[in-house]
């Protein structure tokens, strides 16, 4: 998962959200958003801007524009003092994520992600708990502390287990004129229908290519003191489906070399596996899952996934859509591929990542995934 915001500052609207930030009409709001999207294209900063328009208390016709980023509601959203703005994640991102609006929540330094030991032999759970959920919904019919409007910020909002999911569908159901929910969601599949029913669904595209890596290549001159090379720019932005916060994650963590946080180990590990996985009928499985079982489940299959994608358009049409930088590996293989255990194996990756939350040992899932993609190639 890319990090959409790391630091306390005022918040920005991504260049290929202009338009939609414009489109709002802030006095006119549903009580309920569902903004849904691709991973890493910057859903979750997007919904930190329209909160802090809509807690905003400049005069819209003398300023022209929301946030207006001086009044003293902007102010204390952007130094994570507003009382009136709340945000819940689950505890594997609340160290990585902008903390400014955490309740009650302390500075901290990033902690790991999901299933990853957070220094003192615990795992960071990566659900949001029911008792923070009742904590604030609690709070939902005492007015505001503003006398404005009240948000509430969901993300991702398939953290919630079936039981706080319930308890958010009984608030969703009976609204507080005041309240706001902007619930967030990577995985759309994963949200109840009947909480979906009861939201505005707004789908949030990705940026155009173009657009795409102007944007990284102007993040990337703040970021890093060495300048990365255009095809890197460009071989990542594929590599990541086109997403360009996820892009510059990459890209940050490689050319720092930090695989010790979350992000930089689940960018380690995709490397290491796409090496394995290059190897074909030979690769080392074991050895691979042992060095990746530290990763995130979910990086891990989505990088496969994207792998076995390209080796079968490779097969079929002769291109390659995401790790152009391995084309003419993947071509080679494609010649050796068997495409019906291929579409097995595509099957096999659809299902798991439908239950990539599963306790089973991430060690032991990747063996026999791994396994089975070595048995692709050949007779």
């Amino acid at each position: 998962m890319a990090i959409e915001n790391s630091h306390h500052e005022s918040v920005k609207l991504l260049p290929w959200f202009e338009a939609l930030g414009k489109a709002f009409n802030l006095e006119s709001m549903p009580q309920a958003i569902l903004f849904h999207g691709q991973p890493g294209i910057g859903k979750f900063d997007f919904a930190r801007w329209l909160s802090k328009a809509l807690l905003c208390e400049a005069d819209l016709f003398s300023t022209g524009q929301k946030p207006c980023n001086a009044c003293e509601a902007c102010r204390w959203f952007d130094t994570g003092n507003h009382p009136d703005c709340i945000t819940l994640l689950p505890q594997s991102l609340k160290g990585r994520l902008v903390q400014a609006e955490l309740e009650g929540s302390p500075k901290m330094d990033p902690v790991a992600p999901e299933g990853q030991d957070d220094g003192d032999g615990k795992k960071e759970s990566t659900f949001i708990k029911i008792d923070e959920l009742r904590a604030v919904l609690g709070g939902i019919n005492i007015g505001s502390h503003r006398g404005g409007k009240r948000i509430i910020l969901i993300y991702p909002l398939e953290s919630l287990r079936e039981d706080a999911s319930n308890t958010l569908l009984k608030s969703l159901e009976e609204p507080n004129p005041d309240t706001i929910f902007i619930l967030v969601s990577d995985r759309l599949d994963r949200v109840l229908p009947t909480i979906r029913s009861r939201c505005q669904l707004i789908a949030l595209p990705k940026p155009s290519r173009e657009l795409a890596l102007n944007w990284l290549e102007s993040e990337l001159k703040i970021l890093l003191s060495d300048a990365a090379r255009p095809e890197e720019l460009e071989a990542t932005i594929d590599e990541q489906a086109g997403a360009p916060l996820s892009a510059r994650d990459q890209i940050v963590a490689r050319h720092l070399g930090d695989d010790k946080d979350g992000v930089g180990l689940a960018i380690n590990s995709t490397r290491i596996l796409v090496e394995a996985l290059s190897n074909g009928p030979k690769i080392g499985y074991l050895e691979c899952a042992e060095k990746v079982q530290k990763a995130p489940y979910s990086a891990l299959l989505v990088c496969m996934q994207r792998w076995l994608f390209d080796l079968q358009l490779s097969y079929q049409l002769g291109e390659v859509r995401y790790y152009r930088r391995h084309a003419q590996r993947i071509s080679q293989l494609a010649s050796q591929l068997q495409l019906t255990k291929a579409q097995r194996l595509w099957s096999t990756l659809t299902l798991a990542r439908r239950h990539e939350n599963h306790p089973l040992s991430t060690r032991v899932q990747m063996e026999s995934m791994l396994l089975q993609y070595q048995q692709l190639f050949g007779d």
